[in-house]
């Protein structure tokens, strides 16, 4: 890494430090609604077909997935954070009842 991007990065971390102890307003906020079935967040299987991180997500893997709105989709990721990643980056796919439920059980963490 250049030592200018270590700095801006140095830099990010300590704004949203701040930002996160409530000693400075944040720049910008996000908010996501997600789409609901039956009061509950729908989850869908979907392949990863593509990811900036290997570590974080495995091309060709089966993840359960919770669309979002603005083609985006929750991820429970490879170190077990929930994170926001585009759609694009994810093919939905669909099973059988069965092996849907079998599937998401075992991609659970």
């Amino acid at each position: 890494m250049k030592k200018a991007d270590y700095k801006g990065l140095l830099e990010s971390v300590r704004q949203g430090g701040s930002s996160l102890r409530g000693e400075v307003e944040p720049a910008r906020t996000f908010k996501f609604r997600t789409p609901k079935r039956n009061g509950k967040l729908e989850t869908r299987l979907a392949i990863c077909l593509k990811t900036d991180d290997p570590s974080l997500l495995v091309v060709n893997k089966i993840y359960p997935v919770r669309p979002l709105e603005d083609d985006l989709v929750r991820v429970i990721d490879e170190a077990g954070e929930a994170a926001i990643y585009d759609a694009d980056s994810f093919l939905f796919v669909s099973f059988s009842p069965k092996v849907e439920r079998v599937l998401s059980h075992l991609a659970q963490p």
